[in-house]
């Protein structure tokens, strides 16, 4: 009993180290946050740090780690990978059931700011941080997407015009994390709940369906 409780308190301490590390690296960059003040916010030792991830290097890689497994558990909606369709329209519905989640994820879910800050931080200034997000999330999930989009419209899943097309139908998702203050105060919205994200997700799914058609050489 008493190992279990030891073992859960050092989980306990590495997750509160990690979402901490989201949070100030995504807010004030890796550069110009220090071991304390991450561990002033987990509201443990600083130590912790070194303990659990050898450092503020080891830390940051964590938190990228962490993303992926945070977005992978989103994009597969609980459930193992499946085969991909070979009908396009049960494709389609794939895809669209895949922006369900993700508008869900990021207009309602708490740690979605946080995730959204530290990841584009990441973009701006790439660091070793930035290539497990790529490999381990960025580029396996568009690869699966274009897949996807190659199977709901008879493109080739590699095909440079494949590719753009689902950079463009997955741009349409992450404006309203990233553009968030903009869309509510234009919108008159104080908030993006349950019945504004339906809103937003029934628009980019009918913006994605006619790509989709356009694709496929018919009319929306």
């Amino acid at each position: 009993m008493a190992r279990t409780s030891i073992l859960k308190d050092a989980e306990g301490t590495r997750q509160a180290l990690i979402r901490a590390g989201l949070d100030l690296f995504g807010r004030n960059g890796f550069d110009a946050t220090s071991t304390r003040e991450i561990a002033q916010a987990a509201k443990v030792n600083s130590a912790g740090i070194a303990y659990h991830f050898g450092g503020k290097d080891g830390l940051r890689k964590a938190c990228a780690e962490a993303i992926i497994a945070r977005m992978q558990a989103v994009l597969m909606g609980g459930e193992p990978t499946a085969p991909i369709a070979a009908d396009r329209d049960v494709a389609t519905e794939h895809l669209l059931a895949l922006i369900d989640r993700m508008i869900a994820f990021l207009t309602t879910a708490p740690e979605s700011e946080m995730i959204a800050r530290f990841v584009v931080r990441e973009m701006f200034t790439p660091s070793p941080a930035f290539d497990t997000i790529y490999g381990g999330l960025f580029e396996p999930v568009h690869r699966r997407v274009c897949q996807v989009w190659a199977a709901a419209t008879g493109m080739e899943p590699e095909a440079p015009a494949t590719r753009l097309a689902v950079f463009a139908a997955i741009g349409q998702l992450v404006y309203f994390r990233i553009a968030r203050p903009a869309v509510t105060r234009r919108m008159g919205w104080d908030r993006i709940g349950p019945e504004q994200a339906r809103a937003i997700a029934e628009t980019i799914r009918r913006s994605v369906r006619a790509s989709i058609l356009a694709c496929r050489g018919e009319a929306s």
